[in-house]
């Protein structure tokens, strides 16, 4: 394209970042990391200087130890300035895997491997918390206290300071940042030069069908008139192969329903030394829906010390051990989901113990299905007071079912030959 030396010349930027607790910086692509071009083991800021493409884009890999605060703050200049919090382009990825000291580092192959998952996966929104100099945080002089604190928040942590206080939020953190936001006059044309790998085919043709989109999108764009549909939506209907053409769509938070069976009579009780068959069902109430590939994670016996409201991005199901709890109102209705601890005291003695607590794959729940699974539940010798059972999950794909055939038309008109 016209553009391409511009595109590919080598400009040079600075930064100054701290993260808390551990990070690695690099230059790279789409695809992966290349270089990297400083570190930090301490809380202290560091400052860099590197040289990029438009093309290109700046990671910062952070991961915390679980404990104190969390949060990378940044500051980044080229022709133009980018902060940490105040664009829209920071996208981070949570790959799930915790290193939790500066001894023992993500390498870059390893990084390259989670990067090719969050193509798949996609990339985050991050949380943005405070400016630079707001507490809890140490105030930074070097850096500018128009910068905010971000860190990606998993829903697991429903303390008052989440995601910043000290709590693995699927760690490590893959941060990242478009060069070409620090060049946006040189840059301006570079948009439809570079290819991310935003692939719905995950699987063995990906590549292949990358290469082959690659080519046809060049053949494509070097035609001289585009012809808009007639259908097309005008307002999100942009310019092809453009950032103009891509929008989010706001979408309610669709989850699962979770109960818990318990007790073979009204009088049952648990008692401190006692065995019980549970049954854990996860139903779809959306006809027009399905939750693919419905997996519980995880379940850890709690002590109960409180309560707060159900958070929007909490993906967890709780049920407090020994009490009955009506599942729907007197005309029938679905009570909401029961309130998440405010603590995360698990019992550890092995005074409780669920048996599977782990990789419970529930499959697919298609429009308007129920899931149930078995599970053993142990008491011996326990603590007489209230508990509670917290159910992690995880979901591949949310489908929506709905009518999916259309039409659009393209105007032409022919002159005589």
């Amino acid at each position: 394209m016209k553009n391409i030396k511009e595109c590919t010349k080598i400009r040079q930027f600075k930064g100054i970042y701290s993260c808390d607790n551990y990070a690695d910086v690099y230059i790279g692509d789409c695809n992966q990391v290349r270089q990297k071009i400083a570190s930090n083991s301490s809380l202290d800021s560091v400052q860099f200087e590197a040289k990029a493409t438009c093309e290109a884009f700046i990671y910062f890999v952070c991961w915390s130890d679980d404990g104190g605060l969390n949060g990378l703050l940044a500051e980044l200049h080229g022709s133009n300035s980018a902060l940490s919090g105040t664009n829209a382009k920071w996208e981070v990825f949570p790959t799930g895997i915790n290193f939790s000291s500066h001894t023992t580092r993500p390498s870059e192959k390893l990084i390259n491997t989670e990067l090719k998952k969050a193509h798949c996966k996609k990339w985050k929104k991050v949380t943005k918390g405070n400016t630079n100099g707001k507490r809890p945080f140490r105030t930074y002089q070097d850096i500018s206290k128009n910068a905010h604190f971000i860190w990606y928040d998993s829903g697991k942590d429903s303390s008052a300071g989440a995601p910043f206080q000290g709590f693995n939020h699927d760690e490590f953190l893959i941060f990242r940042f478009p060069i070409r936001e620090l060049f946006v006059e040189e840059c301006h044309d570079c948009k439809q030069d570079y290819e991310c790998d935003d692939n719905c085919h995950c699987g063995a043709c990906a590549d292949s069908i990358k290469n082959e989109r690659k080519l046809l999108k060049k053949s494509a764009l070097e035609k001289t008139f585009v012809i808009k549909g007639d259908e097309n939506n005008s307002r999100r209907c942009k310019a092809p192969y453009s950032e103009e053409t891509c929008s989010t769509l706001d979408l309610p938070r669709l989850e699962p329903c979770f109960y818990l069976h318990w007790g073979d009579s009204q009088k049952d009780q648990m008692e401190t030394h006692d065995d019980e068959v549970l049954y854990i069902t996860a139903c779809n109430p959306y006809g027009n829906l399905s939750f693919r590939g419905v997996t519980i994670t995880s379940i850890s016996i709690l002590y109960k010390k409180g309560f707060v409201k159900k958070g929007d991005d909490t993906i967890r199901a709780a049920a407090t051990i020994g009490q009955h709890i009506p599942n729907e109102h007197p005309d029938g209705s679905v009570k909401p989901n029961t309130p998440i601890l405010t603590t995360h005291q698990v019992v550890t003695d092995g005074s409780i113990q669920i048996v599977p607590n782990r990789l419970i794959h529930l499959g697919d729940l298609c429009g308007c299905s129920c899931a149930s699974q078995a599970l053993y539940l142990s008491i011996q010798n326990a603590k007489p007071t209230d508990y509670e059972i917290l159910i992690e999950y995880c979901i591949d794909q949310i489908e929506i079912n709905q009518d999916n055939t259309g039409k659009t038309r393209f105007p032409i008109s022919l002159i005589k030959s």
